[in-house]
């Protein structure tokens, strides 16, 4: 990307605040469709927490794993990131490997492994419980209508008309309230099945007896419905695609460019303030940016409704992150012979999170980036990313704790592994939630935006449209929610709303 110290022009049709993927994809379709759009991101590079970074000759992810609807697939709303970078003329940029299986789970007495798809994930899961085979594939049937209806959905004016269509969307509405646990155990009866089905809630945040069924759902159907991807040369590259296919059509990127002010004027947006004085006007402003911060710091909480105001503040964040970055010159270990493996102390996924929230994590995942690309790191050399969610603040401060907690990470990871990982490492550093929340101004270094739990996904999650006319969000913090996928999808829905026109037709329709 070319630097730019001040935008070209002083008129947009549409400004947007923050570079995320959520902010990229609206940014790029809106583009495509003709707008003139700004793009203005404080950090020296795209992509929010899909930015890699390098370290001599390794190259990290600072976050992102994995990503589904890479290629395209069987099921109805399959290969959105397909469709989406292809429809954008950028499909030739990203190289995705295929990840297979998806993941594996390690608890004591219990390993699973999750294969990337839909048939092949039934028949895995129906031998090593054949009693459940029935109930597993009217559980995992429920999960794919789930995501088919909030595909649908998706594309309404507003998720409350999803409430007066029952015949259309019977599944989102019969577990409009439910959580995961709720959705296990209303079909199945081994407790060991049912752990082994909730592997994957650290991606979501919270864990079965927490999170929102409909997210966890759709979530899970987006790597075994659509297959699970990495995208070589690091998840950056499919940022940098986002931002190509946006300076393609016209947009401008502004980095290292902090927004002072949303101006606001007569309740109306009528542009943005940079940091170094710069004026740009517009009449359309779509923040990535933190929602609470866009309104309090960016607009004033003056403009919006008292009522607007103690909704958000009702919401809790979702917990952060605490991630240790290996280089090791080792064979690796037999018990991580895949991408992603989730190790588990016990069959127990509330403790897990507990422990987590207590910032005395015992669990953690262990990701080999260099499996699906070698070219990450120079040859005999693996990447290893050890992750475990961690909140926001510990007692005396992440600065002072963080050599603490990078020596847990290693050592739960040895403790798992059997191998001495620290001593055959070459690089070691760690990113703690205050290293989450000073790259991306999130607060609390909330790697999900607002928490996944039945209460706030759907239309108790902020929608694109705020009170103030002219400003719309998109990202993590508004509908549907976190991750690669839910954002995508949020950067859809709002550049769908901006450019919804009756009888008209587009590309993006099909997203």
């Amino acid at each position: 990307m070319r630097f730019h110290a001040e935008a070209k022009r002083d008129r947009y049709d549409v400004v947007v605040v923050g570079a995320g993927v959520g902010g990229l994809t609206a940014a790029a379709i809106l583009a495509h469709a003709g707008r003139s759009v700004l793009l203005v991101e404080r950090h020296d590079r795209l992509g929010g927490y899909a930015h890699a970074f390098r370290r001599g000759r390794y190259l990290f992810d600072s976050a992102v794993h994995l990503v589904g609807g890479c290629e395209p697939g069987p099921f109805e709303g399959s290969g959105l990131i397909h469709q989406l970078l292809s429809i954008l003329g950028v499909r030739d940029r990203c190289a995705f490997a295929r990840i297979d299986p998806c993941y594996t789970a390690v608890y004591p007495g219990l390993s699973v492994e999750a294969p990337c798809d839909f048939d092949e994930f039934l028949r895995a899961y129906a031998e090593e419980f054949p009693s459940e085979q029935k109930a597993l594939r009217q559980f995992l049937q429920e999960c794919l209508n789930v995501r088919q209806e909030a595909r649908r959905a998706a594309q309404l004016a507003s998720a409350y008309d999803v409430m007066s269509s029952p015949d259309r969307f019977p599944t989102l509405l019969r577990y409009r309230r439910a959580t995961l646990s709720n959705a296990l155990d209303a079909h199945l009866a081994s407790p060991r099945l049912k752990t082994a089905l909730g592997s994957l809630w650290p991606y979501v945040g919270l864990p079965p007896s927490r999170a929102s069924f409909l997210y966890y759902a759709t979530m899970l159907m987006s790597y075994i419905a659509d297959g699970a991807y990495y995208c070589r040369g690091s998840f950056q590259r499919f940022a940098d695609a986002l931002g190509e296919a946006l300076t393609m059509r016209g947009g401008e990127v502004l980095l290292r460019s902090p927004v002072r002010r949303i101006r606001v004027e007569r309740g109306r947006v009528t542009g943005i303030v940079l940091e170094n004085g710069q004026r740009i006007d517009a009449p359309l402003v779509i923040s990535n940016a933190d929602a609470l911060q866009t309104i309090e710091e960016l607009v004033g909480e003056h403009a919006f409704p008292e009522r607007y105001m103690a909704g958000l503040r009702s919401l809790k964040p979702s917990l952060s992150a605490f991630v240790t970055y290996l280089a090791a010159d080792l064979p690796l270990p037999s018990a991580i012979r895949h991408h992603e493996t989730f190790f588990f102390p016990s069959l127990d996924h509330d403790e897990a999170f507990r422990d987590s929230r207590a910032g005395a994590p015992s669990w953690l995942t262990i990701t080999v980036p260099t499996l699906a690309d070698p070219d990450l790191a120079p040859h005999g050399v693996h990447l290893l990313v050890l992750t475990t969610l961690a909140p926001h603040r510990v007692e005396g401060g992440w600065r002072a704790d963080k050599e603490r907690m990078t020596a847990r990470m290693l050592g739960l990871a040895e403790r798992y592994v059997g191998e001495d990982l620290g001593g055959r490492s070459r690089l070691i550093e760690s990113g703690t939630p205050r290293t989450m929340e000073r790259y991306t101004r999130n607060a609390e270094g909330a790697i999900y935006g607002w928490e996944l739990s039945p209460a706030q996904v759907g239309p108790a999650r902020p929608g694109p449209r705020t009170p103030v006319e002219g400003l719309r969000l998109v990202g993590h913090w508004t509908q549907p929610g976190g991750g690669i996928y839910g954002v995508v999808s949020s950067g859809i829905q709002t550049a769908r709303g901006v450019l919804d026109a009756p009888g008209e037709t587009a590309p993006w329709d099909a997203l």
